[in-house]
């Protein structure tokens, strides 16, 4: 098993265990979901992966070392990162198996995935579209995807400077027809303690 292998399988290990113990009897799991990370990477000095969870998808940082480091900022404290496709808001989070960690929600609750390939593909759609440096500003001064149509209900990213949230949607990924469920949006990731 490579180093990258390792890290996802503490990474699964220890939602899997929200998901039996915080999460169980939670009414937004999709019960057709389970924990996995998708595409896991290395990118600046970090891991990166795509979490897929029956309650939530987010892109997750990691430190490269153990993860046992005290967080670099307080638990709930947000900063932004960039990659080639734009900066992106994440939310900093702690789980005592884990370590610290970052975050930056992308679906949640994950009701408009039919199965676990479908939420894996668009993981991996996600993270393509994070390296792809064919992104432009709008107006208001969020990311937009060049040929991609952007949805009503939804934005592609975070602005850079304004801070929306970001709710990419199925049809925006090309991966469904899907109606987004915008009234289940949460105001922000749920931080676990």
């Amino acid at each position: 098993m490579d180093h990258s292998q390792t890290v996802a399988a503490r990474l699964e290990f220890v939602f899997q265990r929200i998901e039996r113990t915080a999460m169980a009897g939670i009414p937004i799991l999709n019960p057709a979901l389970c924990v996995s990370a998708v595409g896991m990477r290395q990118w600046q000095g970090e891991w990166l992966a795509v979490l897929v969870t029956p309650w939530f998808m987010n892109l997750v940082f990691l430190p490269s070392d153990d993860g046992q480091a005290p967080p670099r900022v307080p638990t709930g404290t947000k900063e932004h990162v960039s990659f080639p496709a734009g900066r992106f808001e994440f939310i900093q989070a702690y789980e005592e198996q884990l370590g610290c960690y970052r975050m930056c929600s992308l679906f949640s609750p994950m009701f408009e995935f039919a199965d676990q390939d479908g939420a894996q593909e668009a993981g991996r759609q996600v993270l393509a579209e994070l390296f792809n440096r064919e992104a432009e500003e709008d107006e208001d001064g969020d990311m937009v995807r060049r040929g991609l149509p952007a949805p009503a209900a939804r934005r592609v990213s975070y602005g850079p400077s304004t801070g929306k949230r970001a709710w990419p949607s199925l049809q925006m990924l090309g991966l469904a027809d899907a109606t987004p469920l915008d009234r289940f949006a949460p105001a922000s990731p749920k931080v676990h303690q």
